[in-house]
């Protein structure tokens, strides 16, 4: 259920009840792909939106939609919206969007810096160029799409006045193609920005050191990797284009110019088996990533891998699934014993709650260090959520960490948030 999003349009409409409300994005695509239209719109009702967007881009359509209201239109006549009916919602039928990203491009000038904060998420790309079988991104979002270096620089010069120091660069592979993310680092760095920024990266596209020398020069503070398996065979499965020993390499230059690493994994994908996970297993333990995750594999019938269910033998669906060598509750069991042999990598939490977190946290004032102490802490008390202690010896272990995490929490200051939204009783609780 999309609880965020419920409670962001009831705080705005008790504030200001006459505000059109429009919602749209990756969240109203799944839900009108996965979802009978009775319980699509009952979702919608209860979500209480005036508008919802379903197209992969939506710019233009929102153009469209604010252009018939401010001048007393009938938003009916705007293409790729849902609107409230007699009967629910209808569908005011389909217009493909080819929006430049140039012409796209947000104008920070226009917004109060005071709300933006220290740490701003920003894009320069749609879309990605490659084609993982386990992934549908790239067939819903179409053909990758970059904005120019010159586009990317005026955001960052509005961006760097209104006193942001942290960037969040949400491209799902910003470092492609090569050869423009070189300009991106070199434009940054003649800028003097000083920002830190953060950002997904493709090691397999990263094999000359003068990369990581621009990383670093240009203030990149830690990456995300989806690594999703230390065994090859599972990789050429999932159409990584990429193998172990490129993410090997990768890591290590990162780390020795002090940038941090988030590696995702993917447990169960077709092809694994308990020694494959042993070898994903001993790569971490081998590379240490800074942070690292290990998460069951989603049976997604849209992504490229359903074509070739046969050949797998798989069946089901979502997070309950079998193939030839693994089921998801053997793969789920994997996951646990991942986290408990893995060492020297600090786990992070996989929903809800991510490596995005991180440049959130450090702009409001932790270091490095504190982030990963803290995930450090959580991580050397998870294992307690399970059961109880079994032994006077493990419940003063217990006591010892639970006093860590005290201390932890005891010498952090963090900065005062820009705005607060008080808990309404009138929001259901969740389930």
């Amino acid at each position: 259920m999309p609880w965020p999003v419920q409670e962001i349009c009831q705080f705005v409409r008790e504030r200001s009840p006459d505000t059109h409300i429009v919602v749209g994005g990756p969240l109203v695509d799944n839900l009108t792909v996965d979802l009978t239209a009775e319980v699509l719109f009952d979702i919608f009702a209860w979500v209480g939106a005036d508008s919802y967007v379903k197209e992969s881009q939506g710019e233009a359509t929102l153009e469209r939609l604010v252009g018939a209201l401010r001048e007393g239109k009938d938003v009916a006549r705007v293409p790729n919206l849902y609107l409230p009916s007699a009967d629910g919602f209808q569908f005011t039928g389909a217009r493909p969007e080819a929006n430049s990203l140039d012409e796209c491009a947000i104008d920070w000038s226009l917004y109060d810096g005071g709300l933006l904060g220290p740490t701003v998420q920003t894009r320069t790309a749609r879309s990605c160029a490659f084609k993982c079988s386990f992934c549908d991104f790239p067939i819903r979002a179409g053909a990758l799409s970059v904005a120019s270096v010159e586009a990317v620089e005026r955001e960052l010069r509005q961006l760097h006045a209104h006193g942001v120091r942290n960037l969040v660069f949400v491209d799902d592979t910003f470092n492609v193609p090569i050869g423009r993310f070189k300009e991106l680092c070199r434009m940054m760095i003649r800028n003097d920005f000083d920002f830190e920024w953060y950002s997904f990266f493709r090691c397999s596209a990263a094999r000359d050191v003068e990369i990581y020398d621009l990383m670093r020069d240009s203030g990149c503070r830690a990456v995300f990797l989806g690594i999703e398996s230390g065994d090859d065979v599972v990789l050429r499965n999932m159409v990584k284009s990429s193998h172990g020993d490129q993410y090997r390499f990768g890591i290590e230059q990162m780390h020795a110019r002090g940038i941090a690493t988030f590696a995702s994994f993917i447990c169960g994908f077709p092809g694994e088996t308990e020694q494959s996970v042993r070898n994903t297993v001993r790569f971490i333990n081998e590379v240490q990533p800074t942070f690292y995750r290990a998460e069951l594999w989603f049976y997604n019938h849209r992504s490229p891998v359903h074509a070739q269910a046969q050949t797998y033998r798989l069946t089901g669906r979502g997070y309950e699934w079998a193939h030839a060598t693994m089921n998801s509750h053997q793969a789920a069991q994997a996951a646990d014993e991942l986290f408990r042999d893995v060492t020297g990598s600090v786990w992070m939490p996989g929903y809800n709650y991510d490596f995005w977190a991180v440049p959130y946290l450090i702009g409001k004032g932790l270091t490095m260090a504190q982030v990963v102490e803290f995930h450090q802490i959580i991580s050397d008390l998870i294992p307690f959520n399970a059961a109880a202690p079994a032994t006077p010896a493990d419940a003063a272990l217990r006591d010892r960490r639970v006093a860590a995490l005290a201390d932890w929490f005891g010498g952090v200051r963090l900065a005062p948030p820009a705005y607060q939204m008080p808990l309404d009783d009138g929001v259901p609780a969740r389930s």
